[in-house]
């Protein structure tokens, strides 16, 4: 539970570091691929909660998913800080389209999972808090897929078909955890 409650701070400095070096394609990829890892990092998290462990490991989830928000809006910070960003090349937005594509896959992998979880945070009425974050998540990934479209604009449409993808499932999970 510990490790959880550090990824916001490392999060923050690395990303915060890496900003100062200028917006560039690596450091979108890096982002982006970070966030990948944090993602199927919790997914591992969630199969493992079970109602003998729910109580305890549930926070788990939680911290997790804060540290993908904590994550997610460094790097809308760093994204939104560039005035008048650079397009990327179009050989480098299909490069980020492809990382992308994979976080989405990740994520969504992720989301399932926390989906199939919900009766048991039904039963020990944790579906507020886990909502609560979900709608955190669901804002911060709306604004990094503004910023990023922009920084892609020859791969717009494949990008966007993967957003609106993620943005699909992650709404279906603050949904279930809504009600």
């Amino acid at each position: 539970m510990k490790f959880f409650s550090i990824i916001p701070a490392i999060a923050v400095a690395v990303l915060g570091a890496v900003g100062v070096v200028g917006q560039s394609v690596d450091t979108v990829v890096g982002n982006i691929q970070g966030v990948t890892t944090l993602s199927d990092n919790l997914r591992v998290v969630a199969q493992n909660l079970s109602a003998a462990n729910f109580v305890q490991q549930s926070p788990n989830l939680i911290s997790g998913f804060n540290g993908i928000v904590a994550t997610v809006t460094a790097a809308n910070e760093q994204m939104a800080a560039i005035p008048n960003p650079v397009p990327f090349s179009d050989p480098d937005a299909i490069t980020v389209v492809g990382v992308l594509t994979t976080f989405v896959k990740v994520h969504q992998d992720l989301l399932n999972v926390v989906i199939g979880k919900h009766s048991l945070a039904a039963q020990f009425f944790l579906t507020a808090p886990i909502a609560e974050v979900l709608r955190d998540l669901e804002g911060v990934v709306d604004t990094f897929a503004f910023l990023l479209i922009a920084l892609i604009p020859t791969q717009q449409g494949p990008a966007q078909v993967q957003i609106n993808s993620l943005s699909a499932t992650l709404t279906e999970t603050v949904n279930v955890y809504s009600t």
